[in-house]
């Protein structure tokens, strides 16, 4: 029988912290869609997109029509 791994092969370093999901607003358009530099593609819905995805986190934190929104935990 074969033994199955449970553990992650995946590591971080402190720097290294996976996101909560955060939510942008889309300042130009309602809706659309994304396409990341390594193919993957991304909705924008009622001129919002939610995410964890550090490579979308990055693409949109530099895209000057995506505002970040606070977040409803931090108490602002």
């Amino acid at each position: 029988m074969a033994k199955i791994d449970t553990k992650s092969t995946l590591t971080s370093t402190p720097d290294e912290k996976s996101p909560s999901t955060v939510t942008y607003r889309d300042l130009a358009f309602k809706s659309r869609t994304l396409v990341l530099a390594d193919g993957r593609s991304f909705a924008v819905a009622q001129g919002r997109i939610q995410t964890g995805d550090t490579a979308l986190i990055a693409f949109l934190e530099n895209h000057p029509e995506f505002q970040r929104e606070p977040d409803p935990a931090a108490g602002v």
